[in-house]
């Protein structure tokens, strides 16, 4: 029974290969189309690298300097 599974489901992974084959060939995708989606990505990537760098704070100086030593007591 396992093997009726397997074999129905690799002829279902070959069948959607070869509907993607031919909807591939008669609907290609045109270079114009191609290089829009590129831009736009470039252009959101673009915009959220700009957006992390300005959302970075500072680091602060205080954490740099380490203990702080403590004062001599005034008797």
């Amino acid at each position: 029974m396992p093997d009726q599974n397997t074999d129905a489901e690799a002829a279902l992974q070959k069948l959607g290969h070869r509907l993607r084959l031919g909807w591939a060939k008669k609907h290609p995708v045109q270079d114009k189309s191609l290089e829009s989606v590129k831009n736009t990505v470039r252009e959101q990537w673009e915009q959220e690298q700009t957006a992390s760098r300005t959302s970075k704070p500072a680091p602060s100086p205080d954490k740099d300097r380490g203990p702080k030593p403590s004062e001599p007591d005034r008797d």
